[in-house]
């Protein structure tokens, strides 16, 4: 039998054992093609450096002939990094505190969004379109050109002045602490719009799926907007509120600004640089950091996750 022959001789053969699969079957095979890419990333460009980030953290590190060789020395730079280097612990706490700022404030304006663009009214799909161009511009290249172009810009420019709304505030009597939160919120609400692309769309998908029915009941019982909201809306939308959640606590962790001197930086700029200081030793001690990172993004995901899926609902 000629190789042509050999070959179309197995291909009927898989063809015809795939349609004598059943539906459920089938559904798992292609199931399997569509995960392969992300599962071939998973292995070979997320478990691989992990695999190896841990090693180098337990590891110090050194050049010899032209290679990098690891001296096993245990957990000696997880204590460095964690009890001797008091700025490390310190940046991550403020990344932490950062992030409790920022995801709720985030969540709740990406909600209202969503309900606000899946509304009945003309230009709908304009004004989504609107929403959908911070996502177009978290991209690395349009990222590099906005950065390019406020370098122009100087630190004491901002869009709004809010001092008003400092004074405003503190005369009414609320205190001081609320007051720097409510106008940090209010100040970073242009950045907040920009971060929120994602967790829109998420929303928007979440809130077309609740059936129309049950508005229509509740419209039917007299329900108010906001009891309608509450009891249909809030819970119908909290499994969707789960996942974005995960991913805003993710994109926080990964994007966290530190105070390093007098000057702010992304805390994954302060360990790359501590790590690739030119010695070779650094390795392993920038690596620590680095697992201990991941590792308090992983921890922080999963006990609030946890919480707040106590409290979700999923309709059947």
């Amino acid at each position: 039998m000629k190789k042509g022959e050999n070959k179309a001789v197995k291909k009927k053969a898989f063809s015809l054992s795939y349609k004598k699969l059943d539906y459920e079957k089938k559904t798992a095979v292609w199931g399997v093609i569509f995960l392969l890419p992300w599962l071939l990333g998973l292995i070979f460009f997320f478990l691989r450096p992990l695999v190896n980030t841990v090693w180098y953290s337990l590891c110090s590190m050194q050049m010899v002939d032209g290679k990098f060789t690891g001296t096993f020395t245990g957990l000696n730079n997880f204590k460095y990094a964690l009890t001797v280097n008091a700025d490390f612990t310190q940046y991550l706490a403020e990344a932490f505190l950062n992030m409790l700022k920022e995801v709720p404030f985030q969540i709740f304006l990406a909600l209202f969004i969503a309900m606000l663009l899946n509304g009945e009214y003309k230009g709908r799909g304009f004004f989504r379109a609107i929403f959908v161009i911070p996502i177009i511009l978290a991209t690395g290249v349009a990222t590099f050109s906005l950065s390019e172009t406020s370098l122009a810009v100087t630190e004491s420019e901002t869009v709004m002045d809010m001092q008003w709304l400092t004074d405003l505030v503190v005369n009414s009597g609320i205190p001081t602490e609320l007051t720097s939160l409510l106008t940090s919120y209010v100040e970073n609400i242009f950045t907040v719009v920009t971060t929120c692309g994602v967790q829109i769309l998420l929303f928007l998908s979440g809130l077309q799926a609740i059936s129309p029915t049950l508005y229509e009941v509740a419209q039917m019982e007299g329900c108010t907007a906001f009891e309608t909201f509450c009891k249909i809306t809030l819970p119908m939308v909290s499994p969707t509120i789960l996942v974005c959640l995960v991913y805003s606590i993710a994109e926080s962790f990964a994007n966290a600004k530190v105070s390093v001197g007098q000057q702010t930086v992304a805390l994954s700029s302060y360990i790359h640089d501590v790590t690739f200081t030119g010695d070779p030793m650094y390795y392993g001690y920038g690596s620590a950091m680095s697992f201990i990172y991941f590792a308090a993004t992983l921890v922080t995901i999963g006990v609030i996750c946890g919480i707040v899926s106590k409290g979700v609902f999923y309709y059947d």
